[in-house]
């Protein structure tokens, strides 16, 4: 099967080793993988602070430049094929912009409206792609680590992932995975909230991480990137030495 690789701005600006691992799985389970260079912010930022006017147009930027771009190995046009191929990001949070929202956003244009919804159903999230269509048991592991899952409010309520990440990582030996109090409370990111209320924010993050070490694990995992980044920074200067990783990272280290 041919994946389009979709990394967000996000990961690629401050995190491109989650996008590199993610490309490592996804060869490893037999992916032909493909990476659209003109892609760039899906718009969530803009949508969410209220610029739906700008947060159309590069909605609109980001669907063209995943159906039809010339590719940077051979300069071979490839066209995205609306009924076998797929798109599979790292970032529960991007994914639900796309997947959610591209719809509504392009609802009112003639020349995106219907190509949108379908181009917004192959759209998935890692290891909601791995569990769903790849089939979970085609992969396997091995990496001694013990583990604490945290869940992002986009994964978890915007596109229903729960138990694919954890399902994943018990299929690495000598993984343990030890669950996370209160799971499903929010780290305190929430993309501009942090921004608009950072107290607030903070002492949600303080209470994260006090959860966190309640564990006793040694590395925090989830599967985006915003809250990993909002976690490790508060943690790093409340002296805290524990390692935070994306699950793409965990999964790629257990089959080098």
């Amino acid at each position: 099967m041919r994946i389009f690789l979709f990394v967000p701005c996000f990961i690629d600006q401050l995190f491109p080793n989650v996008a590199v691992s993610t490309l490592k799985v996804l060869r490893h389970l037999g992916c032909d993988v493909v990476f659209p260079a003109n892609q760039t912010c899906c718009g969530q930022p803009a949508y969410n602070s209220g610029y739906a006017d700008e947060a159309r147009l590069m909605a609109m930027h980001e669907v063209n430049a995943f159906l039809k771009f010339n590719s940077a190995v051979d300069n071979k046009t490839i066209e995205f094929d609306l009924k076998n191929d797929y798109v599979v990001g790292p970032s529960g949070s991007c994914v639900a912009m796309i997947r959610n929202f591209y719809p509504q956003l392009l609802s009112d244009d003639s020349r995106f409206n219907e190509i949108s919804q379908k181009f917004s159903s192959r759209v998935f999230e890692f290891t909601e792609f791995i569990d769903k269509v790849i089939g979970i048991e085609k992969f396997s592991g091995k990496l001694n680590a013990l583990v604490s899952y945290h869940d992002s409010c986009h994964a978890l309520r915007e596109l229903g992932i729960k138990q694919e990440p954890r399902d994943i990582l018990k299929r690495i030996n000598g993984l343990r995975l030890v669950e996370l109090p209160y799971n499903e409370v929010c780290c305190g990111f929430g993309g501009t909230f942090s921004v608009k209320f950072p107290e607030i924010s903070t002492a949600m993050a303080n209470e994260k991480l006090k959860n966190f070490e309640e564990t006793r694990a040694d590395i925090l995992v989830s599967s985006d990137t915003s809250c990993l980044m909002h976690l490790q920074g508060r943690a790093r200067r409340s002296g805290m030495k524990h390692r935070f990783a994306h699950i793409a990272e965990i999964m790629a280290e257990s089959i080098s």
